[in-house]
C-alpha cells in the first residue's frame, strides 16, 4: 500500500542514517544498510508505489513503460525533477555516475519523473529540450498534472525515491549532495535482492531523443553579447560546449572549445567547456560562466589563450568566498558582466558573477578595489556580494541579507542615478536592482511582497508587482534609450522595462512557443529566449533563442526582426564566380532601364532554405502573348553570385494564364548576412493591330 507515502519511510530509515553516521569505516555502513533492507523485505506488507497512468508521455522510451509489469525485477531510482530548478540540475552527475557503473543488464533502471514547476515546463516538447540540453539519457516520464508527487506526498525538488524489484519503496533522499548515499544504497540493493533471485537482467528499450536530431550550427546558445564597437559578437554555444566570436554578419572568426564537454585550459584548438553560459568581452579578453564546470574562464584572443580564473572544477558549497579565484569553490555560475568597485582607479575593474548555484551574486576582482559596504580587495580576490543563500525573493537595504532565487541574467545600468546592477532572478520570476553605491537591493518588477512564494509568475504587462513574469534568464540594459529589455524565457517574449515608472511591457513574441519570423515584432515567436544584448548605439539587439538553436536579431529602430546566419569561416575560401557561372549570365537577356522594378519585402531566411516564388502576370488589355518569341525569367544577384551556383536560373514562359511556380535554394553555407536576389522577367506580345511589343518586369527580393 502507499496511503502512507513516503512518511512510511520515515521511522526506518531515519534509524539508519543516525547509526550510519557511527560508522566508521565501508564495511560496517554496508553492513547497516543489508539488515535494514532485510528488515524492510520482511514487512508484511510493502510500501508499494502505484502505477503510472498509462496515458502518460514517455521520453527515452520506445514506449510507455509500465513499474510494475516492465520494472519487475529491476532496482528503480525514480528521480522526481524539473527542468528548471538548479538543484535538480546538480543531481544529474551523480545520476551519470550512477548509471555508469551499473547498467539494467546489472538490474538498475533510473527514470526520471518530470514535475513541473511552471506551466511551461508541462510541455513535452520543452521538457524533450531540457532533456538533449542536459544530456539525461534515462527514460523520462511527463507527469504533468504531478499525480505521483502527490500520491508520495513528495514536497521539493529534487528528490530520489529507491525502489525494490517488486516496486516497494526502500529509501528516499531529499535535495542535492547524497552521491555517497544514493552509491550506497543502490549499490547494497542491488546485492541484497540478487543474492535472492529477485533481480532480472533484461533490457529496457531505450530510445534516445538526440539520435533524431538533424545537425545544426547552434545547439540551445544561452547567451550572446557584442563588443563596444558592435562588430563583433560573442555567443555561448552552450549544447556544444563552445564560445563562438563572429562578425556581426554571422562570420565566424574563433571557436574556442567543442563539440563535446570537458575542462581544459589552453590554445583554442585544445580548451574545452561545459555548457558554457554567461560571457562579458573587452577588447580582445572574454570571460565565461563555465556553468557545469563551476568555473570562470578567461579568453585571450590575441593569445589565442584560454585559462581558469575562478572555480576549482567541483561543485560548491561556500556561501562567502574570499580566497584567490583559482582557489575558491563556486556553484553553476550562470551569468557574467563588467563593472567598477567604488575605490578603484581602473573602469571595468570587477566581473560580477550570477552565481544561480548558491542563489547570490558574487565578485570577481580583477584589480585591487572595494565593493559597497566592504573592506579593501586585493586583485584576484573571488567572494560573496550580495545574497544570504537562501532561496528567496527577499529585499534588503543590507546586501548580505537579502535573498535571491536562482539569478540567471545580469546587466549594469553605471550612469546616474541608476548605476545599479539588474538582476534576472529566474526561480522568484522577478528582475531586481542592486545599487552599487551601497548594496541594496530593492524590487523592480514581477513576483510578490511575500519573500517565501516562489510561485508568483505569470504573463501580464504592468507596473512593479502587477506586472507578471516567467522565469526570466537574461536583462540587457539600453543606454540610449534608458531601458531595460528581458528574455522572459518561459513566457518566450522579449519584455521592456521602464526603471523609472517600474512598467512591463511585451516587446517582442506571441507566447507561442515556436520559430516564426513575423512583419514585426509582436508577430515573431521565440522558444525559451536565454540572453540578450543590445549595441551601444542601441539600433540592434541580439536575443540567444535557445530552443530555436537561433540568434535572432531585432533592429530597435525598424522593428524588423530577423535570423542571424551563422557562417563558417572556410566559406570564404568559396570562388564568387566560376567561369561557367559567368557564361550564363552572358547569355541572359538585358533589361532596358524603363523597365518597372517591383520591390517586395525582406525576408528572412537560413542556409540551406528553399524559396518559393510565384510569377503572376497580366498584360495590357486587348494584347496577347507572342508564342514564338524567348518569353522568360531569369534570376540575378550582383555581388552576390555565390547565391546562384548551381541553381536553375531561367526558365521559359509560354502561358501568362498559368502562374510561373520558382524554386530557389539557399546554399548551405553563405558567405552574406544580406543580400538582394532579383527575378526579371522578359515577355513579347502584340495587339489586335498586331503590333510587335516587348514588356520587362523586375522583381527584386532582399
Amino acid at each position: 500500500m502507499a496511503a502512507e507515502g513516503l512518511a512510511g519511510l520515515l521511522p526506518a530509515q531515519t534509524q539508519l542514517e543516525y547509526a550510519l553516521l557511527d560508522a566508521d569505516t565501508s564495511q560496517e555502513k554496508e553492513n547497516l544498510v543489508y539488515q535494514y533492507l532485510k528488515k524492510m523485505d520482511s514487512r508484511e506488507r510493502d510500501l508499494t508505489v502505484p502505477e503510472l497512468g498509462g496515458d502518460l508521455q514517455w521520453l527515452n522510451t520506445e514506449g510507455p513503460i509500465s513499474l510494475h509489469k516492465d520494472l519487475c525485477g529491476k532496482v528503480v531510482v525514480l528521480d522526481f525533477f524539473t527542468y528548471c530548478c538548479i538543484n535538480c540540475l546538480h543531481l544529474l552527475p551523480d545520476l551519470h555516475a550512477l548509471e555508469h557503473q551499473f547498467s539494467d543488464k546489472d538490474g538498475l533502471i533510473i527514470v526520471g519523473v518530470h514535475s513541473a514547476k511552471f506551466p511551461n515546463e508541462k510541455v513535452l516538447d520543452n521538457i524533450k529540450s531540457a532533456i538533449l540540453r542536459y544530456n539525461i539519457v534515462h527514460p523520462v516520464v511527463n507527469d504533468a498534472d504531478a499525480t505521483l508527487w502527490h500520491e508520495l506526498e513528495v514536497s521539493c525538488w529534487p528528490t530520489l525515491v529507491i525502489l525494490g524489484p517488486r516496486g516497494n519503496m526502500l529509501f528516499s533522499l531529499v535535495g542535492e549532495g547524497h552521491r555517497e548515499k544514493l552509491f550506497l544504497f543502490t549499490s547494497i540493493a542491488l546485492k541484497f535482492y540478487k543474492e535472492k533471485g529477485q533481480i532480472k537482467d533484461n533490457k529496457i528499450g531505450i530510445k534516445l531523443y538526440r539520435d533524431s536530431l538533424p545537425p545544426s550550427p547552434l545547439l540551445f546558445p544561452g547567451k550572446v553579447t557584442v563588443d563596444h564597437s558592435g562588430d563583433r559578437l560573442v555567443i555561448a554555444d552552450t549544447g556544444h560546449h563552445r564560445i563562438l566570436v563572429a562578425r556581426k554578419n554571422g562570420q565566424i572568426l574563433h571557436t574556442i572549445g567543442g563539440p563535446n564537454s570537458g575542462r581544459r585550459d589552453g590554445r583554442f584548438s585544445e580548451a574545452a567547456f561545459n555548457s558554457p553560459q554567461g560571457i562579458a568581452i573587452k577588447n580582445d579578453v572574454i570571460y565565461v560562466a563555465d556553468t557545469e564546470n563551476h568555473l570562470i574562464r578567461k579568453i585571450d584572443l590575441a593569445l589565442e589563450m584560454v585559462t581558469t580564473v575562478a572555480g576549482i572544477g567541483i561543485q560548491g558549497v561556500d556561501k562567502e568566498g574570499g580566497a584567490k579565484g583559482e582557489e575558491q569553490p563556486i556553484s553553476s555560475p550562470w551569468d557574467v558582466v563588467f563593472g567598477n568597485s567604488i575605490s578603484g582607479t581602473q573602469e571595468d575593474d570587477v566581473l560580477w558573477i550570477a552565481m544561480a548555484g548558491t542563489h547570490q551574486i558574487w565578485a570577481l576582482m580583477l584589480e585591487d578595489g572595494k565593493l559597497p559596504k566592504g573592506s579593501d580587495l586585493k586583485k584576484g580576490v573571488c567572494l560573496r556580494f550580495a545574497g544570504s543563500g537562501n532561496e528567496e525573493n527577499r529585499n534588503n537595504a543590507y546586501p548580505h541579507k537579502a535573498g535571491f532565487a536562482q539569478p540567471s541574467g545580469l546587466s549594469l545600468a553605471s550612469e546616474e542615478p541608476w548605476n545599479c546592477l539588474f538582476v534576472a532572478d529566474s526561480e522568484s520570476s522577478t528582475v531586481r536592482t542592486i545599487s552599487l553605491k551601497d548594496g541594496a537591493v530593492k524590487h523592480l518588477v514581477g513576483g510578490e511582497r511575500d519573500p517565501l512564494n516562489l510561485f508568483a509568475f505569470g504573463d501580464v504587462d504592468g507596473a512593479g508587482i502587477n506586472a507578471k513574469l516567467q522565469h526570466p534568464l537574461g536583462v540587457t540594459w539600453d543606454k540610449k534609450r534608458k531601458l531595460l529589455y528581458v528574455a522572459d524565457s518561459y513566457n518566450h517574449k522579449i519584455k521592456v522595462v521602464d526603471p523609472k515608472m517600474k512598467n512591463c511591457a511585451t516587446l517582442a513574441g506571441t507566447g507561442e512557443a515556436s520559430n516564426v519570423i513575423g512583419s514585426s515584432f509582436t508577430q515573431s515567436t521565440f522558444n525559451e529566449p536565454g540572453g540578450l544584448c543590445v549595441e551601444e548605439n542601441g539600433r540592434l539587439m541580439y536575443v540567444a533563442d535557445t530552443n530555436n538553436h537561433q540568434i535572432k536579431v531585432l533592429n530597435l529602430e525598424t522593428k524588423i526582426l530577423s535570423m542571424l546566419p551563422i557562417l563558417n569561416p572556410e566559406a570564404g575560401d568559396v570562388p564568387d564566380n566560376l567561369p561557367m557561372q559567368r557564361e550564363k549570365m552572358t547569355s541572359l537577356p538585358k533589361l532596358p532601364k524603363s523597365a518597372p522594378n517591383v520591390q517586395l519585402p525582406s525576408l528572412t531566411v537560413a542556409p540551406g532554405q528553399t524559396i518559393h516564388f510565384l510569377l503572376k502576370l497580366t498584360l495590357p488589355p486587348d494584347s496577347k502573348l507572342n508564342e514564338e518569341a524567348p518569353n522568360s525569367w531569369f534570376i540575378t544577384a550582383e555581388d552576390n553570385t555565390w547565391l546562384l551556383q548551381g541553381q536553375r536560373l531561367s526558365g521559359e514562359i509560354k502561358d501568362v494564364s498559368c502562374q510561373t511556380f520558382i524554386p530557389f535554394q539557399l546554399p548551405g553555407s553563405c558567405l552574406s548576412a544580406e543580400a538582394i536576389l532579383a527575378i526579371k522577367v522578359c515577355l513579347y506580345y502584340c495587339s489586335k493591330e498586331q503590333t510587335w511589343q516587348g514588356d520587362f518586369k523586375e522583381l527584386g527580393i532582399q
